[in-house]
């Protein structure tokens, strides 16, 4: 074996380390053995930092706890910042504590906490904790400005949490303070004779006034105070309002008072729900204030429905619903025996309801001296006369010739439609009130323009159509002029062209034999409102000039009672039409409006194997098609 020749010369880059020359050394000079140590040097070199730096270090191996720490330190602060104010010194001491900590131990390790945010899953959670920033702040801001504006929003099927267009109107137009102050005994006790049911009822009401109390100041907060008194704890306040009542007397009681004021009325619960709490601070506020509620009269002794019964005939729930737009309702009872009737001076209209008797002329003369804005002793009236008559078939003979001498003529028999009648009840007619924005162009433009108002003002309030009004038992009217311009009258609703009027209410069929006197053909109006100056002949004014509206007697006249009694009140809109109807002949136009419909309790009832299937079926479908899917997803992307 041939030993190769080393060779010293070549590219030095391919020697390795062994054969590489050695750098040669610098010599020593005299100049370096005078200066100073090496060591001494690297101590004259070091910083502050360094100095720190082993306790730094030290510190920096408890980082982990050190981090938990602070964030228990920031949050029992910010609870105790939050929630406690008496210790909320304490909270900012131990968040200014937690973010010191956080901060050392981020500057100790600075190195890593740069590492971290700049590597692909730190960038992925600065950016997941600038998104929840985000959120936390959208969120702040939000309660911020909803604690600021404290606006409500109540999406009740029966508005339950609102007040009423009247209520809101009144408010409104206050211009004085009311202080409202309710007496409730902090500490409701049941006693050993006490019942548990009744002090449930207690609080019930007390919360209750809270909410109604909070309504009314949210509507109104400059003019509407309220305040809660314990009359066990300021017997004072007591003795300021009811004297030496004992306090048994005075719980519940609420106290309407101007602020600046001594006119005082008190309010007591009328039933065990506080039902008519609303309305009753709003007649206490008309009664401190020196207004006055609308009165609103039934006429009785004719055999007229009655406000009072809550039967299924009964007009009770008319009553109500006029109460919650705050009106006082009361009867107006005339014997028939009686010739020295009246209408009370402060009646703002006049309901007739479905009477059975024959009208007395004493009687019928009082009311056309009511229509025509004069008393019965023939003094002058506020304004012409305001009335609401609901008629039927069997309407009496009197009351027809009534009506006939304001330009109404109450037909005989029902109205069948075979488009519109109810399905398996052809008796109840099925009624849409007419919209004049549905109506052509070419007619609407020869409605007069308060005509086309009416219209819209009752049965399309505020641009929304009524709905389905059902009719029992509803007869046809014909409104006439007689030519010298003292009435309009105004259809409001009509039945389709496909109805008849039938005499006989055993038959159900209409009768179409030309040949065999056949029923009479539609459309027909059951609904008509009425503006007249005069009865039927009487003289037309000298000027039109000298007419003003209080002049003119307005009525609406329907061929129908029942569309308002208890059984059918809160079926489809006849409530509506008739209320309407009210608010709009006494003024209030602002109150025309759909209400709120009654809730409906709509039970699912089915069996055991029903009620099984819907349990499990919600429990775990629903969840098993979401892992179900969850699995697809990771089937398909593994």
């Amino acid at each position: 074996m041939s030993e190769q020749p080393s060779e010293v010369g070549g590219d030095w880059r391919r020697q390795g380390r062994r054969g590489r020359p050695s750098r040669p050394q610098e010599p020593e000079t005299p100049e370096d053995e005078g200066n100073e140590s090496g060591e001494e040097q690297e101590l004259r070199s070091r910083t502050l930092f360094s100095f720190l730096e082993p306790s730094l270090n030290t510190i920096g191996t408890f980082g982990t706890p050190l981090v938990i720490a602070g964030i228990v330190a920031i949050v029992a602060g910010a609870i105790l910042v939050a929630f406690v104010s008496s210790m909320r010194l304490y909270g900012y001491i131990s968040l200014g504590f937690g973010v010191a900590l956080l901060v050392l131990v981020g500057l100790i390790s600075l190195s890593s906490v740069v590492a971290a945010f700049i590597s692909r899953t730190g960038r992925y959670g600065v950016n997941s904790l600038i998104m929840l920033a985000a959120f936390l702040g959208i969120v702040l801001v939000a309660n911020v400005v909803s604690f600021s504006t404290n606006a409500r929003m109540d999406v009740t099927a029966t508005n339950q949490y609102s007040l009423a267009e009247r209520t809101e109107q009144l408010l409104n137009d206050l211009d004085e303070e009311i202080e409202v102050i309710a007496f409730y005994k902090g500490e409701v006790s049941v006693g050993p004779q006490g019942s548990a049911s009744a002090a449930f009822q207690v609080l019930s009401r007390e919360a209750k006034v809270e909410e109604t109390f909070r309504e009314f100041e949210a509507a109104r907060p400059t003019k509407f105070v309220s305040s809660f008194v314990d009359p066990d704890v300021n017997p004072q306040r007591v003795n300021q309002y009811f004297g030496n009542t004992p306090v048994a007397f005075v719980n519940e009681s609420i106290v309407v008072k101007l602020k600046d004021g001594d006119t005082v009325d008190v309010i007591q619960p009328r039933d065990a729900n506080y039902s008519h709490l609303e309305q009753d601070l709003v007649t206490s506020i008309l009664v401190v204030t020196g207004q006055e509620q609308k009165a609103i009269y039934f006429l009785a002794g004719h055999g007229e429905r009655s406000v009072d019964s809550t039967g299924s005939d009964g007009y009770s729930d008319v009553r109500v619903g006029l109460e919650q737009d705050n009106y006082r309702v009361e009867p107006l009872r005339w014997i028939s025996s009686n010739d020295n009737v009246s209408v009370p001076e402060d009646a703002a209209l006049l309901v007739v309801a479905r009477p059975t008797n024959e009208l007395p002329e004493s009687h019928a003369q009082v009311l056309n001296l009511f229509l025509q804005g004069k008393n019965a002793d023939g003094s002058d009236r506020p304004s012409a006369g305001r009335l609401v008559f609901l008629g039927d078939p069997d309407t009496p003979q009197t009351f027809r010739q009534f009506m006939a001498t304001w330009g109404v003529v109450i037909g005989t028999g029902y109205i069948r439609d075979l488009d519109g009648s109810l399905p398996g009840n052809p008796h109840t007619l099925r009624l849409q009130t007419v919209n004049p924005m549905e109506l052509p162009r070419d007619v609407i433009s020869q409605l007069p323009r308060d005509i086309l108002e009416t219209l819209l003002e009752i049965t399309t309030p505020k641009g929304q159509s009524l709905d389905i009004v059902l009719m029992p038992g509803a007869t046809s009217l014909q409104s006439f002029d007689d030519g010298t311009g003292l009435r309009q009258p105004v259809p409001l609703a009509f039945s389709s062209l496909n109805s008849y009027v039938i005499q006989d209410t055993e038959r159900t069929e209409p009768n179409t034999d030309l040949e065999n006197d056949p029923d009479p053909q539609g459309p027909f109006s059951p609904v008509t409102f009425v503006r007249a100056l005069g009865p039927v002949g009487a003289a037309p004014p000298s000027s039109a000039s000298s007419i003003s509206e209080s002049d003119i007697a307005s009525m609406v006249v329907i061929g129908d009672s029942d569309f308002v009694s208890n059984s059918f009140y809160d079926r489809g809109s006849g409530k509506d039409l008739f209320l309407n109807s009210v608010n709009y002949l006494v003024g209030d136009h602002t109150l025309v409006s759909l209400r709120p419909k009654a809730l409906a309790i709509r039970e699912f009832n089915v069996d055991r194997n029903q009620e099984n299937f819907v349990k499990f079926s919600s429990w775990l479908l629903l969840p098993g098609l979401m892992g179900l899917m969850a699995g697809l997803v990771w089937w398909i992307r593994r």
